[in-house]
């Protein structure tokens, strides 16, 4: 374990996301609320078909060009380029109503919403779709912590990136790959590329997370995010998969995190590694 003085911090944060729903468009912030579960308002609605399995971007690349407008605390307003209208969301009009729907290894009892909804967002995917609320009766826990408890997001309640890590993928990348297709919430400058790997726990202001394994990457990653268009040869799939993937696990970009207690963060807040974790071991296959 080491600890450094702070004289000798570099890191800082460069971009704070949320995304209200899940595989739509993120939202740029200047600060946020860090709750256990996430970011405030991060993830928080999900669609899924009549059964009750998850409808994301990586079958429905058109949900990704939907955009959300916080209005109130409590609502939001949605739009999409191929829709006609906008639809408000507005939680104090919701159903009281709930059911059980999937989301990849976890039940969770999810709370309906509005039947506009799931006509609006029926007619983005072009099939039968209900929208979701975690709401006050909804649980989910993450795997390696169940006692963490977390929204929608697929596995951990936050995700990290840094631009050096992206700089020194699009070094290779034959695509220019954009931070976006990563899908973070936090993003990092000043340290080395891929230097999170060995960071264990860190502090952002006044809240401190921990590292809990490298983010494996799925096809989601390869859709552009202002066209919804697959990008060419599979990228940046096919560039990771040449020097960061992981035996056993798949390719990886990114880290999932917890948070171990809540606060305010802040664009531009200064980036304290508290203690460092011996690195996976990854080859590098590029020539």
């Amino acid at each position: 374990m080491h600890h450094l003085q702070k004289d000798f911090f570099l890191y800082s944060v460069s971009e704070l996301t949320i995304y209200p729903i899940k595989s739509i468009q993120g939202i740029a912030l200047q600060s946020s609320l860090v709750n256990e579960t996430g970011l405030w308002g991060d993830r928080r609605y999900t669609l899924v078909t009549p059964e009750g399995e998850l409808i994301t971007g990586r079958t429905h690349p058109q949900l990704t060009l939907v955009t959300a407008k916080k209005l109130t605390d409590s609502t939001w307003l949605l739009s999409h380029p191929n829709m006609p209208t906008s639809l408000t969301l507005d939680l104090t009009h919701f159903s009281q109503d709930y059911a059980t729907i999937t989301v990849w290894e976890n039940t969770v009892n999810a709370q309906r919403t509005l039947e506009e909804a799931d006509k609006w967002f029926s007619q983005v995917t072009e099939e039968t779709t209900h929208l979701m609320y975690f709401g006050e009766q909804s649980k989910r826990f993450t795997k390696r912590r169940p006692e963490v408890s977390m929204g929608f997001a697929d596995g951990y309640p936050f995700l990290l990136t840094t631009e050096a890590s992206l700089s020194e993928l699009n070094r290779t990348c034959p695509q220019r790959i954009q931070m976006a297709q990563f899908r973070p919430n936090i993003v990092i400058q000043g340290n080395s590329p891929f230097e999170e790997d060995s960071w264990k726990r860190i502090r952002i202001g006044s809240v401190e997370f921990e590292n809990i394994k490298p983010c494996v990457r799925c096809i989601f990653t390869t859709l552009n995010p202002q066209t919804a268009e697959r990008i060419p040869k599979g990228e940046p799939l096919k560039t990771l998969g040449k020097f960061r993937l992981l035996d056993g696990k798949g390719i990886t970009f990114g880290a999932n995190l917890i948070a171990l207690n809540t606060g305010t963060i802040h664009i531009g807040d200064e980036v304290e590694i508290l203690e460092y974790q011996e690195a996976q071991k990854y080859q590098d296959r590029r020539k």
